[in-house]
């Protein structure tokens, strides 16, 4: 699944490099260390509460942006929190339970994280390296990356840096040309439909009333139109 993931994004990245132009500022990098962090006593996660023990440790790194790093080292495998303000995510479950490269999934070993920042210079993705066990026993290591516009999801792995990057801009060139599809299909709606109240329920109102305004926009737009439409007839019970 996350070959597949980062495939599909990768092939996304390199369209959206041949049919748009670049942004007037691009993605760029920055570094937190993930080595020689003070060690925590106890961190309290969702799903329960991590103690220091004989097998269990805990360290406390800077990150970038606003986040915190935690390194749980839960031996035999070991995984990342990450803390944006006073909510902690725990990515235990992508980087140990739910790891599928191989066993023993361990992050202990990496030296540092890499924050892919997006143009505004807020933190939009986050590079890691885990190393692993092959099922016949070499070791190995991969890069996972995750999508940190929001709550923090893995969104594929990458054998290099340049991999990695690629499927967050990839991410952020997609959100980019879909953010401007909708304000120009959102101009011609408007102008559609003159004499509605703007807002939310107006496209669906306008359509109701004028059915005919369906067969006046434009092919780039037919999709975001249906689904509005859709929406809008589903939030008005069905009809």
């Amino acid at each position: 699944m996350i070959r597949e993931i980062a495939l599909s994004l990768l092939a996304l990245a390199s369209l959206a490099s041949r049919v748009c132009a670049a942004p007037a500022a691009e993605p760029k990098s920055q570094y937190s260390s993930l080595q020689n962090c003070p060690a925590v006593d106890r961190l309290k996660l969702a799903s329960r509460t991590l103690a220091r023990g004989d097998r269990t440790a805990i360290f406390r790194c800077a990150g970038v942006g606003g986040f915190s790093v935690y390194v749980v080292d839960d031996d035999p495998r070991s995984f990342l929190v990450l803390e944006r303000g006073k909510t902690l995510y725990s990515l235990e479950r992508p980087m140990a339970s739910a790891f599928s490269l191989g066993n023993f999934p361990n992050v202990t070993g990496a030296k540092q994280a890499e924050w892919r920042l997006d143009p505004a210079g807020a933190p939009a993705g986050l590079i890691v390296r885990v190393a692993y066990q092959r099922a016949d026993g070499a070791a190995a290591s991969t890069l996972m990356v995750f999508d940190l516009r929001g709550e923090p999801v893995v969104i594929g792995a990458a054998k290099t840096n340049e991999e990695a990057r690629d499927l967050i801009d990839g991410m952020l060139v997609a959100r980019t040309l879909e953010e401007k599809l909708s304000r120009e299909c959102n101009a011609i709606y408007v102008s559609l439909c003159k004499g509605f109240a703007p807002g939310p329920e107006m496209l669906g109102d306008c359509f109701d009333a004028r059915p005919e305004i369906a067969d006046e926009i434009p092919q780039k737009c037919v999709a975001d139109f249906q689904t509005n439409v859709e929406n809008y007839h589903q939030a008005k019970g069905g009809h």
